[in-house]
């Protein structure tokens, strides 16, 4: 039973570990900024992270991961972060489709593809 337990756990880490190591280039670059500026945030409000931890409810462990960046934290917790600090309007811009240039630029090509009428069925005259 401890083995199977073990094993259990083991392969448990090796997946979470597997998961935390693939990232697209920049990734990591991007949430560690993020947390940089989160935890600014917080000190610049003199906020200790257990009184942050309690606004959001969660616990110390989760703002410390956040505000190293850690891949694993929730959106979910980072935007309720974004909220208590006020600074949800910095939001906007993410995933914002009129700032979606390639997306655009696919959009107006496909757009500009010539209309084509549909072959109008012969009505045969013949009774």
């Amino acid at each position: 039973m401890i083995i199977y337990i073990l094993c259990h756990v083991l392969d448990d880490v090796a997946m979470r570990t597997s998961a935390h190591n693939f990232m697209l280039d920049g990734v990591e670059d991007m949430l560690t900024q993020i947390g940089t500026n989160i935890k600014k945030a917080r000190l610049r409000r003199n906020m200790t992270i257990h009184d942050l931890a309690n606004r959001i409810h969660v616990d110390n462990r989760t703002i410390s991961r956040m505000e190293k960046g850690d891949p694993s934290t929730s959106l979910k917790n980072v935007i309720s972060v974004l909220v208590i600090f006020g600074l949800e309007h910095t939001l906007g811009s993410l995933a914002n489709p009129e700032l979606d240039e390639v997306g655009l630029a696919l959009e107006n090509r496909n757009s500009s593809v010539r209309a084509r009428l549909k072959k109008q069925s012969v009505i045969s005259d013949d009774f």
